[in-house]
């Protein structure tokens, strides 16, 4: 019996998660139709990593202190929407170690009635981090410890019939591997795949992979990082649009990604008497390539150089023709 009693208590060990807390709406943090939690509708505890998602407002409307004697397990708030305090009195205390992020686009606020300046605050290990005298905060800013990595770029392209994935970390901590998911209705999630992490990293790492078997029509994919003892967050969602065939007025790219020094063709169905003007910029409006192009016949390739003194990265192709203007976002490596 007392053996058995111990294969029983080492297997609950063995197979504890660490919970991660995802915001499905605006709310109150007290109320579970707020969040889901592994999965299911649930309230933040001790040791969770909680995301508050872009365009959500999540609010504190009484006291929620994780800092008291019992959950000395460390706990990560990362906001893309908003944390407010619209009451006097409440505030949010975390355990040491603990770590609160506002990423770009994100804020904390206090929008409860005039009151002491101290009447709400953020507290991590004793620490006041942010009082409500201090005025609502933006990103990207961060409290206390960092979060196990610093994802600076996620985002999830079409090409020809894959979806193509590629994100970028500044840095890593204990990272074990992401895991790609994917969903219809950003409710019932499936894994697409999984990669491994760098461990710990202070360098700006780019990842890219392929989903060969996309969904058709519109879809979304979301990054899970997962630690190496087993904690794990979220990460913003992208939607894509995948369409067995080539729209009117639409245009195609291949090879993409493209190599530096090659040549790219793009497919486009203008009118077979339009000029088409194309335009590679990069993310920050930078013109590398521009060139009118007559059509001569419908479904014609223009090609593009994409000389050595390009950089690495991405960038989007413009087609003008008439009044129609249409891009696509080209990775070049």
């Amino acid at each position: 019996m007392k053996l058995n009693h111990l294969i029983i208590v080492l297997f609950f060990i063995q197979t504890q998660v660490i919970a991660a807390c995802v915001s499905v709406g605006s709310g109150d943090w007290d109320d579970p139709n707020t969040w889901v939690c592994n999965g299911v509708p649930g309230v933040p505890g001790c040791g969770d990593t909680i995301t508050i998602t872009a365009g959500h407002t999540v609010t504190i409307r009484n006291q929620q202190n994780y800092s008291e004697p019992g959950c000395g397990t460390p706990m990560f708030v990362v906001v893309n929407g908003t944390l407010d305090f619209p009451v006097n009195g409440p505030k949010l205390q975390l355990p040491c170690n603990s770590g609160f992020i506002i990423n770009s686009g994100g804020s904390l606020s206090a929008s409860a009635p005039a009151g002491g300046g101290s009447a709400n605050f953020l507290e991590i290990c004793g620490t006041v981090y942010w009082r409500k005298a201090d005025g609502t905060q933006t990103g990207p800013i961060s409290y206390g410890a960092p979060l196990p990595i610093n994802l600076v770029y996620f985002d999830a392209l079409v090409i020809e019939k894959t979806v193509l994935l590629t994100w970028v970390t500044a840095s890593e901590i204990n990272n074990d591997y992401f895991t790609i998911e994917r969903s219809v209705d950003t409710k019932i999630w499936e894994t697409v795949l999984i990669i491994n992490g760098a461990g710990n990293s202070s360098q700006i790492i780019e990842y890219t992979e392929t989903d060969f078997n996309p969904i058709s029509g519109v879809s979304y994919y979301r990054i899970k990082q997962t630690d190496f003892d087993g904690r794990f967050e979220y990460f913003n969602i992208v939607p894509v649009k995948y369409n067995t065939s080539i729209e009117e007025d639409e245009i195609n790219i291949f090879p993409n990604p493209a190599n530096q020094g090659g040549n790219i063709s793009i497919n486009h169905n203008f009118n077979s008497t339009d000029k088409v003007l194309v335009v590679l910029r990069d993310l920050q409006g930078k013109e590398f390539y521009s060139k009118v192009h007559i059509k001569i016949n419908k479904d014609e390739l223009v090609g593009v150089p994409i000389d050595y003194e390009i950089p690495k990265g991405i960038y989007f192709i413009v087609a003008t023709s008439e009044n129609k203007i249409h891009s696509k976002k080209l990775i070049i490596k």
